[in-house]
């Protein structure tokens, strides 16, 4: 057992007995395997639905005022980590989910910054619903496409569309209807940089 990890079996066999015997053994001897096989609570979480693994931390949803909170939170600790103004954040917020965390898109996409399964999880993502770890990894992906594309009109079509598509050209007329629309919210006067 390495060090610390005895500090963590103390903790998991020290817990209330909140719940009945069977269960609680069950949550110790898991608590046990996590410090044996960290990689177990990964794959445990990835085989339960999102919703599943989150529900414990949705406290924050029991008012509008606590939502919108860490909302903000979220945005600007996303923007100050990764250099995105928060306007465009929150743009893209707007018109991707219309800050609604739970919102799922036809595709798949999950939470307010419409992350695709793959890309959440390609980015660490636990919780895609929970603003916090959704908006910074939104925030984390629309960076990086910033990066790879050198402007923001191309990152955002990326965003949208997927990077493939933008590189090659065949950009939907839905994504280029979306762009228009997130840099109208966030800065109009590059309207007129738009070249696609």
């Amino acid at each position: 057992m390495r060090r610390g990890q005895g500090v963590l079996l103390a903790i998991a066999l020290s817990l209330p007995n909140a719940a009945g015997g069977d269960e609680l053994i069950a949550r110790r001897l898991a608590a046990l395997k996590a410090i044996a096989d960290p990689g177990a609570v990964r794959a445990a979480r990835a085989a339960r639905p999102a919703r599943d693994v989150c529900s414990g931390s949705r406290w924050w949803r029991l008012t509008e005022y606590g939502l919108r909170s860490r909302i903000d939170t979220a945005v600007r600790d996303a923007s100050l980590r990764y250099g995105v103004e928060p306007k465009l954040v929150r743009s893209v917020i707007r018109h991707e989910s219309n800050f609604d965390p739970d919102a799922v898109s036809r595709v798949g996409a999950i939470g307010l910054m419409q992350l695709m399964p793959q890309t959440a999880a390609k980015l660490g993502v636990v919780c895609p619903y929970e603003p916090r770890e959704n908006v910074l990894a939104g925030t984390r992906y629309l960076r990086d496409l910033y990066l790879e594309f050198g402007r923001w009109p191309e990152a955002i079509a990326a965003y949208n569309a997927g990077p493939a598509r933008v590189s090659s050209g065949r950009i939907p007329a839905e994504t280029r209807v979306y762009v228009r629309r997130v840099i109208a919210s966030w800065r109009p006067q590059l309207l007129a940089h738009i070249t696609f």
